[in-house]
């Protein structure tokens, strides 16, 4: 190696290892915006060629599309999850409020299951106080920030909307700009990319969608039959379906059974377990397939675990960076093993 390749590889680690702790604080934010930009492109592809074909908006056509898209983006899909995450971290914050000073107990039932089971199994213990108290607990330190620093995420949100407007009208030049960075052939490459949007629409459409949808009619659910704090055990059942086998049954048959000890005399706890076994339970057999994209398939309980571990690293916006990371890993794998069959 002569002295010329020394120094260039010298200028490269130096300047890359600035250029990553220049942008560190928004890759993150630059990351939301990529995954949002790539499920959103096939609606600004649609309008982009409606605009193409005008001859006024021909040359502007990609930034005129890229703007349209984000109104629809910010009025279809930001407000109302904007307003419904607040209303879960404010639920989940009286949870854990009400149970850590008394004022909400869940014992009771516990204690009725006890003595109920005691024939059965006599060192059955079941403290529900602490089971909630955790799990409220978990959401609050990890989610409950997220409208925290009022300026920070002002900035960030400006951020992620102004990246995701540039991916989306300048999408093939960063491509472009990638495929000069990167050692790889552009096959490869292109590989690459296409595995990336296939565990972004398997990810996010698919399983996701399918856990959000549960968790929805969960709340629902829990909230036309009295449950306290449905937001709260509706946003827990979301992340109980990715949990094989069982899903948000954890959340609505505790809920019946809270609803049977409490209002005995009515017939409300058998209303939710019908709700729960019908409108809940089938959503994942009809929604299921039809928003499932085969492209990268991960177990669910791999997803449960990495939605977990990315909110504990990441915070809040781990839930989606936490299955895309391991969704990539193993596409990446897939590739590479693909290219090296093909090389062998």
């Amino acid at each position: 190696m002569n002295k010329q390749n020394i120094y260039f590889i010298a200028l490269i680690i130096i300047s890359g290892i600035f250029s990553l702790l220049i942008l560190s604080k928004f890759i993150i934010v630059l990351v939301l915006a990529y995954i949002f930009a790539t499920l959103i492109r096939p609606i600004y592809t649609m309008i982009e060629n409606s605009f193409s074909k005008t001859f006024l908006l021909k040359k502007a056509s990609g930034g005129f599309a890229a703007f349209i898209t984000m109104l629809l983006f910010i009025l279809i899909i930001v407000t109302p999850i904007t307003a419904i995450l607040s209303k879960v971290i404010m639920d989940t914050q009286n949870v854990y409020i009400n149970i850590v000073t008394g004022n909400v107990n869940f014992d009771f039932v516990g204690e009725k299951i006890t003595n109920i089971t005691n024939n059965i199994s006599p060192n059955l213990n079941i403290n529900l106080n602490k089971i909630v108290e955790s799990v409220s607990g978990f959401f609050v330190s990890n989610i409950g920030g997220l409208f925290s620093g009022t300026v920070d995420l002002v900035l960030k949100v400006f951020l992620f909307l102004l990246a995701m407007f540039y991916f989306l009208k300048d999408g093939k030049r960063f491509k472009e700009l990638y495929d000069v960075v990167s050692p790889l052939k552009i096959k490869s490459n292109d590989k690459i990319f296409l595995s990336i949007k296939n565990s972004i629409n398997s990810i996010v459409i698919g399983s996701l969608t399918v856990a959000v949808t549960q968790g929805i009619f969960t709340g629902l659910g829990l909230w036309a039959f009295g449950v306290p704090n449905p937001f709260f055990f509706g946003t827990l059942a979301g992340f109980m379906a990715l949990v094989p086998g069982v899903g948000p049954a954890l959340v609505w048959f505790p809920a019946a059974i809270y609803l049977f000890f409490t209002r005995p005399d009515s017939f409300v706890w058998l209303y939710q377990i019908i709700w729960g076994v019908l409108a809940v339970g089938s959503i994942d057999n009809f929604l299921g397939p039809k928003v499932m994209n085969k492209g990268i398939n991960i177990h669910e309980l791999f997803i449960l675990l990495s939605i977990i571990g990315g909110i504990i690293i990441f915070g809040p916006e781990g839930l989606l960076l936490g299955p895309l990371i391991l969704s990539v890993f193993v596409s990446i794998i897939k590739v590479w093993n693909e290219d090296k069959y093909v090389n062998s």
